[in-house]
């Protein structure tokens, strides 16, 4: 019988040991569940402003016309959320680097957006920049 009580005490005295256990271990798991989800959206924000500055330089390139930089861009870019623009800087390499037809004609698309995260977990935002660069006329 004293072996029952015995048990039955240490129980109760083990009682509040699991909630303790479940709060330090879930406060370590929920902090790495938010580092995964926002470094996954940076990186997937950087894939896309690469890819989006990749098609502007061709498009840049094909054309020779500086101002089919910005449409291209904002065609592939769809991470921009509407009003934030500004955020936003694209910029496209003078006319000087080559003429169309010569060996060494390139144009180059440099893009910088500054992308807010979502809980604020690794800072406010960050400031994202990928440049596409394309032989001219293809």
């Amino acid at each position: 019988m004293s072996g029952v009580r015995v048990n039955v005490e240490r129980r109760q005295c083990e009682r509040g040991a699991a909630a303790v256990e479940f709060a330090l271990v879930a406060i370590v798991l929920i902090t790495m569940i938010l580092g995964v989800v926002e470094f996954g959206r940076l990186w997937a924000v950087q894939g896309s402003l690469a890819q989006a500055a990749r098609d502007a330089a061709r498009t840049y390139a094909i054309t020779d016309d500086p101002a089919t930089v910005q449409p291209a861009f904002l065609e592939t870019f769809a991470w921009l959320a509407p009003g934030t623009e500004s955020s936003l800087s694209i910029n496209p390499s003078p006319l000087a680097d080559g003429e169309p037809g010569d060996v060494d004609c390139r144009r180059t698309v440099t893009a910088s957006y500054a992308v807010s995260t979502l809980t604020g977990f690794l800072g406010d935002s960050w400031n994202l920049t990928a440049e596409g660069s394309m032989r001219c006329n293809g």
